[in-house]
């Protein structure tokens, strides 16, 4: 899913689905990321998430529950993302690579040459706030993710993260919040999805 990260992520500009950033706002500005640090590798779970590609807000709006495994490569400055989602029954697996930039500040994805994920700046160590940027048809798509190495989102985690979807230009309304009504997948019981593009 866009790799939930694997993301995981985003959009088609419908009328009522964007809005006009306040003039106030101002979208984070990345984090540096290293890949030798343990703040950054393990287990993170989805709680919220919010798009402008309206394929990728009818494929979210089944899931139940989401989390990914992190896993950097240092020698080639790569981190492998494995996502699990709880789609009614069934769970869904999905692996990925995501190069990181020279500068440390953005992935990239081979398969997704159209997509540019940074990790922005929220300055709190326990979520991790994802911008994921794609060109398509010669429009350029925002996504927002937040994930948490706790399952229950904490108010300053919400709070920066509603921000930041109204400042890339979305409403409040079309945030989605993982229902978290069944339980979490068991990495052995799952189902690797298909590659989407």
């Amino acid at each position: 899913m866009a790799g939930l990260p694997t993301l995981v992520f985003i959009a088609v500009g419908l009328i009522g689905s964007s809005v006009a950033a306040p003039q106030a706002c101002r979208v984070l500005k990345p984090k540096k990321i290293d890949l030798k640090s343990p703040t950054f590798s393990g287990k993170w779970y989805l709680l919220r998430w919010a798009s402008q590609y309206e394929p990728y807000r009818k494929e979210f709006n089944q899931m139940d529950n989401a989390f990914f495994l992190n896993t950097p490569v240092l020698r080639m400055n790569k981190t492998l993302i494995k996502s699990y989602m709880r789609v009614g029954d069934n769970c869904i697996s999905e692996m990925e690579a995501y190069r990181l930039s020279n500068n440390g500040l953005e992935f990239t994805c081979e398969p997704k040459p159209y997509m540019v994920i940074k990790i922005l700046n929220a300055r709190i160590p326990s979520c991790m706030l994802f911008h994921i940027q794609e060109k398509r048809d010669g429009k350029m798509f925002n996504t927002m993710s937040l994930y948490s190495r706790n399952a229950v989102a904490m108010e300053n985690e919400l709070k920066i993260f509603e921000d930041q979807v109204v400042c890339v230009g979305m409403r409040k309304d079309k945030i989605i919040i993982p229902p978290r009504s069944k339980e979490e997948c068991n990495p052995q019981d799952t189902v690797e999805a298909i590659r989407r593009k």
